[in-house]
């Protein structure tokens, strides 16, 4: 089965930050691999925890030590792993193998993205040629894995149209390809890319099996789609739409895990800090959007088309609520490195600390009602 990954993703390596081994998350330990460090001394007797629940297929945890690294991370030898160095990369547990890895898997592929928690795979979103965006395969870093761990859709239907009404295998494809030649536009707003990708679901959404077959519809809208500059107007979303939408997604945070607060001066600082430039910044927010669509599990978690684009509103919503967090931090506008900044932790909440089914049914209104309820549930509004 082929092993697809965005173009801008491609040679992706660990550049040995440490972002992730001092993350203060409980990594668990499958039984091999616990046998594994014991038996080469790997690490000290204590740092392999079994009281307690245990995550499942789990024998033991590496809790973290206090201030929030894990036991096996060595700074002082490079920001390498203790595990890694000695019994090698394919004896870390799953979860460190897997990082930033986020896979999909699907009939025809295994689709793979990456957490932007992780400072490369952030800084990928800044680098780069002018190439459209695309997947691709055999992309290194990437499927050259043997193993790939995610949500495993080979077996269930294709995502919802909407309500009811399943899209076929072909008409996902063409709705892929479309989200990533909208968000790889670089002019205008990330907004204006969204609004060009509510405006398309809505066409897209209303097919019936009356007349053209739901592929045909789903290729004609999205010709169109790709013909146009925007949808036609400048949509755009407001801070309090973003701060629902964020709120919305840090209610999703399991209980026993920090949920994140919206920034004081959030308000202001968007307004003097974040909006003012915000449009130069299109090209890694909108290249944001389309690694937060591909391989999204939002598409097989929630009822419809329009699931999955208030989804990405939701990704972009806390985008913005972090921007304005991190110009009101350095009370100076935005910058580069503020925005990676934001996208990190962004991720961090979206990839790592919500729970997308969680998320998913929170957002599952937008499948009733008009489209103007439905823009308006998004956080997207057509100025006048």
């Amino acid at each position: 089965m082929p092993v697809l990954a965005l173009n801008l993703h491609a040679g992706f390596e660990c550049r040995h930050s440490g972002a992730c081994c001092t993350a203060g998350w409980p990594i668990p330990v499958e039984g091999d691999i616990a046998d594994a460090i014991r038996e080469r001394d790997v690490l000290p007797g204590t740092a392999l925890e079994t009281v307690g629940r245990l995550p499942e297929g789990a024998v033991a945890i590496l809790a973290p030590l206090p201030g929030g690294a894990c036991p096996a991370f060595d700074g002082p030898g490079g920001n390498l792993c203790s595990i890694q160095r000695t019994l090698g990369h394919g004896r870390l547990p799953a979860a460190c193998r897997h990082f930033p890895r986020v896979a999909l898997l699907e009939p025809d592929a295994v689709r793979v993205t990456l957490s932007h928690f992780c400072p490369t795979a952030a800084s990928m979103l800044f680098a780069g040629g002018s190439e459209p965006l695309a997947a691709v395969a055999d992309a290194v870093g990437i499927s050259d894995r043997p193993e790939h761990d995610g949500f495993d859709a080979r077996r269930t239907i294709p995502p919802f149209l909407r309500p009811g009404v399943a899209m076929d295998p072909g008409s996902c494809r063409l709705w892929e390809r479309c989200l990533l030649d909208l968000f790889g536009r670089s002019a205008g707003t990330p907004e204006t890319m969204l609004a060009a990708a509510a405006v398309t679901a809505e066409a897209i959404r209303g097919w019936t099996a009356r007349g053209e077959t739901l592929e045909n519809r789903t290729a004609r809208e999205t010709d169109r789609a790709a013909s146009q500059d925007g949808c036609g107007v400048c949509w755009t979303m407001t801070f309090a739409g973003a701060s629902r939408l964020f709120l919305l997604t840090a209610n999703a945070v399991p209980p026993g895990l920090a949920k994140p607060l919206l920034p004081a001066g959030g308000a202001e600082a968007d307004s003097a800090g974040v909006m003012p430039g915000w449009a130069a910044f299109s090209r890694p927010l909108g290249r944001y959007l389309a690694a937060r669509a591909f391989a999204g599990w939002a598409a097989y978690l929630g009822q419809g088309i329009r699931t999955q684009v208030a989804a990405l509103a939701a990704a972009l919503a806390v985008v913005r609520v972090e921007a304005a967090r991190e110009a009101a931090r350095a009370a100076r506008p935005l910058d580069d490195r503020m925005l990676h900044a934001a996208i990190r932790a962004s991720d961090l909440l979206l990839h790592h600390h919500a729970d997308m089914s969680t998320l998913v049914k929170s957002l599952a209104g937008v499948e009733k009602g008009p489209e103007r309820a439905f823009r308006e549930a998004v956080g997207l509004e057509v100025p006048g």
